[in-house]
């Protein structure tokens, strides 16, 4: 039987090494560590089952336009070190999340979320699984939820999008560059999984914004 492939998305350092030696201890599974850059690459040459990501990177990795689509690359992304005041975070609503480990948890909850989520489980706090059964009854909750994530300059880029403004366009309104104009469509399309300019319009017209109207 194939073993199964976990990756620890991060640079190597102390902690990854930890964590690594840890899951190989635990459970009989191949584990290595990947820079975020080198995740695609990887999954062209090898089998990658769950993915797991410090909760600190993640942002990091937004801001800088690095973070890896879990969803289109189709593998099961695990959570690690979130602290319980962030639950709320964009990365719920990623279809390929299976996990989140808050950062109070006991160590031995790392391997034990881990092999249960490689066999089929997730590994989820309540609160969040509240919010996502509540959002599978009404999905308009989650566009909410999403929109609420945005920074104001965030949303004051949707808003110029969903009034048919183009990148020079909004640049010039809020007197930014286009390259930085580019960057904020980039994290709004992220946050709120979306891919195109009728998808904003769409968006914005679920969640009621004033440009709705």
């Amino acid at each position: 039987m194939t073993k199964k492939h976990v990756v620890i998305l991060s640079d190597k350092n102390l902690n990854a090494g930890l964590i690594q030696r840890q899951l190989q201890e635990e459970l009989d599974i191949i584990v290595s560590t990947l820079p975020p850059h080198q995740l695609v690459s990887a999954l062209d040459e090898q089998t990658i089952d769950l993915v797991l990501i410090d909760f600190f990177n993640i942002n990091e990795l937004i801001q800088n336009n690095q973070i890896p689509n879990f969803d289109l690359l189709g593998v099961d992304v695990l959570v690690h070190n979130t602290p319980s005041c962030e639950l709320d975070h964009p990365f719920l609503y990623w279809h390929t999340l299976r996990g989140i480990l808050i950062n109070t948890s006991p160590i031995h909850h790392l391997h034990q979320s881990v092999g249960y989520i490689l066999s089929g489980g997730l590994w989820l706090p309540r609160k969040c699984l509240e919010k996502l059964v509540l959002i599978k009854r009404d999905p308009s909750l989650m566009r909410c939820d999403m929109y609420n994530s945005l920074t104001t300059r965030e949303r004051q880029v949707l808003d110029h999008i969903a009034a048919g403004q183009s990148n020079k366009q909004i640049a010039k309104q809020l007197y930014l560059s286009e390259s930085t104009i580019k960057s904020h469509i980039y994290r709004v399309y992220k946050k709120l999984d979306i891919h195109k300019r009728k998808d904003a319009v769409r968006m914005t017209k679920v969640i009621g914004s004033p440009q709705s109207d």
